[in-house]
């Protein structure tokens, strides 16, 4: 062998090796499983909503600035907080106490005027809940209202939750569209989807009839509320049932968030069709866009937020909570080493929640309890 041709060998071989450990590297993250924090990291989460839930939406606290911003996001920070702490209780039962006392002053907020007026603006401290209104609030509440119950069967809002249950039972009865509005004329899906769950919430706690309307609505929405390019959930209906918006990351993954909860074997389709046309594989990451085949750069609007060649915040994160929820534990880790990229820690020796890296956002609640439910979903 020539000098020449040895000094080769010698240099070309650790390059070889190390090319070799990174592509090894590369395949043992590609399958690594997603675990979820320890139970000491989520309880110190948990206490930091509860103040947020404790200082209520009075004048100078966070919920008041959530609030000022978007008034649905203070009631997603009261709801989500509620799923939460419901979720943590039946995995730490000696937490159901305390997590029925916080989701009671949780749902006392959304009963009050600054949060509930955005939906009912005539509606003082007393007056009797609308159940004719939005379903975007009378749907959380609902499921909030469920929640205490499972936490607490005692609890004196039992009547509100069967008087609102059965209200909403048959509105959907009687719905031409099979979707119930958010708006005047807006009917949303994935809004749908959180109300459907609290009827079934409310089968499974009370022995009602009312799970029926999730079945009914899942038989109607295969037939009709079904994006014709993608096959996965349109974002919005008309008056007749027909998608009236295409498909979109932020509200189709949010709808199999919620999917999940009444009916898993829909929802896992709708999952796979949202991998299959939303999302790029990257091995160590996955990205999910808010359009199918859309890669543009905008400021997006409120529901997507700001979009990077097509690909949204919110549609990654809620496929995060679709993954954790239907225990693809593979894609789960891929976006949570997305979502571990853009948040940054606040904490003290009793409190820890997370923020935004590199942006001072407002919602820092309603985004830490978002994720917090979303890695401790409901189980069943």
């Amino acid at each position: 062998m020539r000098f020449s041709d040895y000094f080769t060998n010698l240099t070309t071989r650790p390059r070889l090796l190390l090319g070799f450990l990174l592509l090894i590297g590369f395949v043992l993250l590609s399958w690594q499983n997603y675990q979820p924090p320890a139970d000491a990291e989520l309880n110190k989460r948990v206490r930091y909503l509860e103040q947020v839930i404790e200082e209520g939406a009075g004048v100078g606290t966070d919920l008041a600035s959530i609030n000022s911003q978007n008034p649905e996001w203070a009631l997603f920070s009261l709801s989500f907080t509620a799923y939460a702490l419901a979720s943590r209780a039946e995995q730490q039962p000696a937490l159901r106490p305390e997590a029925a006392r916080y989701v009671a002053l949780a749902v006392a907020q959304v009963l009050q005027p600054p949060i509930r007026g955005t939906f009912e603006p005539l509606a003082t401290a007393a007056s009797p809940i609308d159940t004719t209104g939005s379903v975007l609030y009378l749907g959380h509440l609902n499921l909030m209202l469920g929640c205490l119950r499972q936490l607490d069967p005692t609890t004196t809002y039992a009547g509100l939750h069967d008087t609102l249950s059965g209200a909403l039972y048959r509105r959907y009865a009687q719905a031409p569209s099979g979707c119930l509005e958010s708006y005047v004329g807006r009917r949303w899906v994935p809004d749908n989807t959180v109300a459907l769950a609290s009827l079934a919430l409310h089968s499974q706690l009370s022995g009602s009839p009312y799970r029926m309307a999730a079945e009914r609505w899942v038989a109607r929405a295969r037939r009709h509320y079904l994006d014709p390019k993608t096959g996965v959930l349109a974002s919005q209906v008309d008056a007749q049932g027909r998608p009236q918006e295409e498909a979109r990351g932020s509200m189709v993954g949010w709808s199999i968030w919620f999917l999940a909860r009444f009916d898993p074997k829909f929802a896992r389709q709708q999952y796979q069709l949202y991998q299959q046309h939303f999302s790029t594989n990257l091995g160590v990451l996955r990205l999910y866009r808010e359009r199918a085949g859309a890669y543009n750069t905008s400021t997006g609007d409120i529901d997507s937020g700001p979009l990077v060649l097509g690909y949204s915040m919110p549609a990654n994160a809620f496929a995060f909570a679709d993954a954790v929820a239907l225990h693809d534990q593979r894609n789960a880790q891929r976006l949570y080493r997305l979502i571990a990229l853009g948040r940054r820690s606040v904490e003290s020796p009793t409190e820890l929640r997370y923020g935004v890296r590199f942006l001072d956002l407002p919602v820092s609640p309603l985004a830490e309890v978002l994720l917090l439910y979303a890695e401790c979903p409901a189980v069943r």
